[in-house]
């Protein structure tokens, strides 16, 4: 949080209005806001205090504000699509390096050193502090999603993959479309045209 503003970590400024919808069919409201530094949806609990949203596997599916986020190993936003294919994203910071200071507090990137975060003396559990520069790096992706809401890289080869029985006219469809897997609007056009196959 030294380096890392509120704006950077969260998706919305304020912990928001939401609910999450259990796949059993029950719902949940609840102050809810996305960390994108821990790939996690967080709430405000009841004292006030701020905690995970547990039990991922059960989520079908969360809105905030106009916002859906899904979950399958990790936390997607839906961007565009429909009941047979979704396009999302996925945003969050990851560890790019890792420096070791050596002496005199320089950074060395030459040296591979196991680092541990605590360590157990006679059943008591102690903490270290890591003695390292972290380098994050934000990465925005875009994901294509089934209708059983599980997620790929957007691809051809993943989109082929979570299309099977398609595969001859999205190949088609590809040959005949210039497209960057990197373009919002490039995969909407895709997700249009799978919308309507």
């Amino acid at each position: 949080m030294d380096v890392l503003s509120a704006a950077d970590v969260f998706y919305y400024p304020d912990f928001t209005n939401g609910k999450v919808c259990l796949r059993e069919g029950t719902q949940t409201g609840a102050k809810l806001n996305y960390n994108r530094l821990f790939d996690e949806m967080q709430f405000v609990g009841p004292k006030g205090d701020t905690l995970a949203v547990a039990d991922e596997k059960n989520i079908k599916y969360i809105v905030i504000a106009n916002d859906t986020f899904y979950y399958d190993k990790g936390y997607v936003r839906l961007i565009s699509g429909g009941s047979l294919v979704k396009l999302v994203m996925k945003q969050v910071w990851m560890v790019a390096e890792a420096r070791q200071i050596g002496a005199y507090n320089s950074t060395n990137n030459s040296v591979s050193v196991t680092s541990f975060t605590s360590y157990n003396e006679g059943g008591r559990l102690y903490d270290l502090t890591v003695n390292e520069d972290i380098v994050l790096k934000k990465v925005e992706a875009y994901y294509f999603g089934d209708n059983y809401n599980h997620y790929v890289l957007a691809g051809k080869k993943n989109l082929l993959l979570l299309f099977p029985k398609d595969q001859e006219r999205i190949e088609m469809y590809l040959k005949e479309n210039k497209i960057k897997f990197t373009n919002k609007d490039d995969l909407d056009k895709i997700v249009h045209f799978l919308e309507h196959l």
